[in-house]
């Protein structure tokens, strides 16, 4: 009942705030054959069913959708990973109840129905997610209740009713959340079945640097297979924001899948940019050549610094922003003079970036901040 993939890598569809259409998924799955990526992660925080209210069963047109980009994921060799978050409502003190009776929980019936659903869909494997769930599992069920021993338990329980490993994403998914319940991986490691896999972020929920001594350090503790759920140019927790720098950091590894923006062109290049620029000896050449491939005008690369990467670690440090005549009117040619569907993605981010350089350097009025920034922003930026 062992894993048997020897490398996962891919796409995860699992952010905050976007919702691929299946014509857009279509496209990440060829994108993903092209590159020699192998998996696509279905696990959308703004899918109803997957989260929210998952105990719902999807409707006929979207069980046929779905099972189109199966057989499509199929055709072009990639696996499919569909998630169920069920944290938010699953009843694990009827769980724990039911199996000393040697029976099933409620919601493990309707759990189990799912996966089925979709595992006869076409999917080829199962995921459960249980991350960003409110830090108050002891306050529901207890002082002295194990959040990690109850997720690892019904993972656990779930693969054994499906004969196959369940991919399993833990609350406490990064050294950075540890501090929230110190003993959730050591339970969790203690009682997950090791023929499972754990998904895993690194040190931080966005790493600078995931190695090898990454995947050793929490396969100690969860005695897993472990795969990094990789954030690097995820954008949900800052809008404004979004990263298109290469693809760096990230060595050694060949279990890691990437959380990008929900951004059709841009998660397109996104994916040809980590397929150039990984493990290359000379990333920042190289992915000025994939930019240029995909018609990004040479203004862009101006005031690139600005999109480079996220502000990683507990403490980020501000690094000057330079202003320039030339950055300036570079990113006036990106603005109004570059069309594409690239363009149009990242216009806000654009627009965005010259207004903070025109407040930076006084060439704002309050009149034009009151109008453009939010009224709580607006209020702080007049004041100073």
């Amino acid at each position: 009942m062992k894993s048997n993939y020897k490398s996962l890598n891919g796409y995860i569809e699992g952010y905050y705030g976007r919702l691929l259409t299946w014509g857009e998924r279509y496209r990440i799955i060829s994108r993903l054959k092209k590159n020699k990526m192998n998996f696509y992660f279905y696990a959308p925080k703004e899918d109803e069913k997957h989260r929210v209210h998952w105990k719902l069963k999807y409707n006929y047109e979207w069980s046929q959708n779905f099972n189109k980009f199966c057989q499509k994921a199929k055709q072009n060799n990639i696996k499919v990973i569909i998630g169920i978050s069920p944290g938010f409502t699953f009843n694990f003190i009827e769980l724990e109840e039911k199996i000393d009776q040697n029976k099933k929980s409620n919601d493990l019936t309707t759990l189990l129905k799912k996966a089925r659903f979709f595992l006869n869909k076409g999917a080829d494997d199962i995921a459960l997610l249980f991350d960003d769930l409110p830090n108050n599992f002891q306050k529901i069920y207890g002082p002295f209740s194990s959040e990690g021993f109850f997720h690892a338990l019904l993972a656990n329980k779930l693969s054994v009713l499906l004969n196959k490993p369940v991919y399993v994403v833990p609350r406490i998914y990064s050294d950075q959340l540890v501090y929230e319940d110190k003993n959730y991986l050591l339970d969790y490691g203690k009682y997950i079945n090791k023929n499972n896999v754990t998904f895993y972020s690194g040190k931080n929920i966005v790493a600078k640097n995931v190695n090898k001594s990454t995947i050793n350090n929490i396969s100690k503790i969860v005695s897993t297979k472990v795969v990094i759920w990789d954030n690097f140019y995820s954008n949900d927790y800052c809008p404004r924001r979004i990263f298109l720098g290469p693809y760096v950091g990230r060595s050694e590894i060949n279990d890691i899948m990437i959380n990008p923006t929900g951004l059709i062109e841009t998660d397109l290049l996104i994916l040809d940019i980590i397929k150039a620029t990984r493990n290359n000896l000379h990333p920042k050449s190289i992915w000025k050549k994939t930019l240029n491939r995909h018609n990004v005008p040479s203004q862009f690369f101006d005031i690139s610094d600005y999109f480079m990467k996220p502000n990683f670690g507990q403490r980020p440090v501000i690094n000057k922003a330079n202003i320039s005549t030339k950055a300036i009117e570079s990113l006036d040619f990106l603005l109004w003079k570059w069309k594409s569907p690239l363009s149009r993605e990242w216009y806000p981010f654009l627009l965005g970036l010259k207004q903070d350089l025109q407040m930076m350097t006084n060439d704002f009025t309050s009149e034009r901040i009151i109008k453009t920034q939010t009224k709580a922003l607006a209020s702080y930026l007049i004041k100073r």
